[in-house]
């Protein structure tokens, strides 16, 4: 059973959350969000911390689209954004490229000049080499990269035996 501080914190972590998406959603849809962010994000509804959570979730969902927390590799590209957003400080387009290939173990020059600007595009920014960027918002930026560095790791290889290639002729 439910408090009444609990319920209506819930309620205003709704409403917080409708406000930064733009738009209502249902009780069942809240519910699932609620379900997810206590998961992963360790949410406790009643905690001063909640709000920021629900903000900073939502924020995300808003800018980037249909983002699926449930999909591959989220952990780690929240882990990125995390890294980044919790930085204070600043960068130029190329040193955070720089920062951003070093924390993600990828090689920049493997990293078309397009996709880069894919990057910043999804994050809502315009990339310039020279233009200074808060890292606040160079994490969505980095939470992007990261999906891009996911899909390019090499696949594990499967073994194949000699059994299944007979079967296959």
């Amino acid at each position: 059973m439910t408090t009444k501080v609990y319920s209506a914190k819930y309620r205003h972590l709704k409403q917080i959350y409708q406000r930064e998406m733009g738009k209502e959603i249902s009780d069942i849809t809240w519910y699932r969000v609620v379900a997810f962010l206590k998961q992963r994000f360790s949410l406790d509804v009643e905690s001063a911390s909640a709000q920021k959570i629900v903000e900073t979730f939502a924020g995300i969902r808003r800018r980037y689209g249909a983002l699926t927390p449930a999909s591959k590799g989220f952990n780690e590209r929240w882990q990125v954004f995390k890294h980044f957003y919790e930085l204070d400080t600043s960068y130029n387009g190329k040193s955070f490229l720089v920062a951003l290939a070093d924390y993600l173990k990828i090689n920049l020059d493997d990293v078309p000049r397009s996709t880069r600007y894919y990057w910043f595009e999804k994050a809502g920014l315009s990339f310039s080499a020279e233009n200074t960027y808060q890292c606040k918002d160079l994490a969505l930026v980095a939470f992007v990269a990261a999906k891009w560095a996911i899909n390019r790791r090499p696949q594990p290889m499967k073994s194949a035996t000699t059994e299944v290639l007979t079967l296959a002729l």
